[in-house]
């Protein structure tokens, strides 16, 4: 086991290094301070490239490497993000038999993480339902509607508050489709989306103080990305802090999620770097 961990340290050590010289920087802006980040390569980068959540005593994250025909669930703790265990292809068969093939946004709600699935010809939108304790399989699976979901599922998110799920589709949504777990994913909403117009690009959500924050990999703007505050009372979206992630060539903002750190920070977002590895940035309102 030692020799094991001394290899893992040699090749790993080189890895580190060269994403901390020559990865994108996290940039600050007017509403948010920049903490500080985490950062991952290697085979922890596998599993941690999708989604984040927490529950306030653990972080969860999920990976999808369609290359390598792998999906996966991290768990680590909060706040300083140590590996605790990790799980590798947590599908169900069900799923693996229809060709769901990526686990995106995930979010912690009574002990469990509720999962946003797509890939399929079958069905390309669904929900898979997995134990915080050891990230297995709770036997919940749920699929969406695909007219309502044509394009998959890319995130969700659990207001603790209700126990209600929201989630859209990934291209230009008008609507916010509202579900509860409580009750076996009932549709229970359909908020349209008003102020923004539409929601586009949305990879990742989490709900603070009774409103929802998505992470909006916004494109065509460089790299300048936004967060998003959504009232669910009203449907009122609107952009409320925005951050620079560095080459946008080279980095992509995935999920995030929302919880006080001891550090100050309270946003937390899954920064993919395409060549070498994850960042895991925190920041705090100014």
């Amino acid at each position: 086991m030692q020799i094991l961990r001394a290899v893992r340290y040699i090749l790993v050590l080189p890895l580190l290094l060269l994403t901390l010289l020559f990865s994108p920087r996290a940039g600050e802006c007017d509403t948010m301070r920049f903490v500080e980040q985490d950062v991952f390569v290697f085979d922890q980068a596998l599993i941690m490239g999708q989604g984040v959540t927490t529950d306030g005593e653990y972080y969860y994250t999920s990976g999808a490497i369609t290359a390598l025909d792998m999906t996966a669930l991290a768990k680590f703790t909060f706040p300083d993000m140590q590996p605790v265990t990790h799980r590798i292809n947590p599908l169900p068969e069900a799923c693996v038999r229809r060709g769901n093939d990526h686990i995106g946004g995930i979010s912690c709600y009574h002990g469990k993480i509720y999962a946003s699935v797509e890939g399929g010809d079958e069905c390309c939108a669904c929900i898979a339902v997995f134990s915080c304790a050891d990230l297995s399989f709770c036997g919940e699976l749920y699929d969406l509607p695909s007219d309502r979901f044509p394009d998959g599922i890319p995130w969700l998110a659990v207001d603790p508050d209700t126990g209600l799920l929201y989630a859209t589709p990934w291209s230009h949504a008008g609507t916010v489709y509202v579900f509860d777990v409580n009750d076996g994913m009932r549709p229970v909403r359909e908020i349209p989306v008003a102020g923004l117009g539409e929601l586009d690009r949305i990879q990742g959500g989490e709900f603070y103080e009774g409103m929802l924050y998505l992470s909006h990999d916004k494109k065509d703007a460089g790299d300048i990305k936004e967060v998003i505050r959504f009232d669910p009372a009203s449907g009122v979206a609107e952009v409320c802090a925005v951050r620079g992630i560095g080459d946008v060539s080279r980095c992509e903002t995935e999920g995030m999620t929302v919880c006080p750190a001891p550090d100050g920070s309270l946003f937390h977002f899954l920064d993919y770097n395409k060549r070498i590895g994850v960042f895991v940035r925190h920041y705090a309102w100014k």
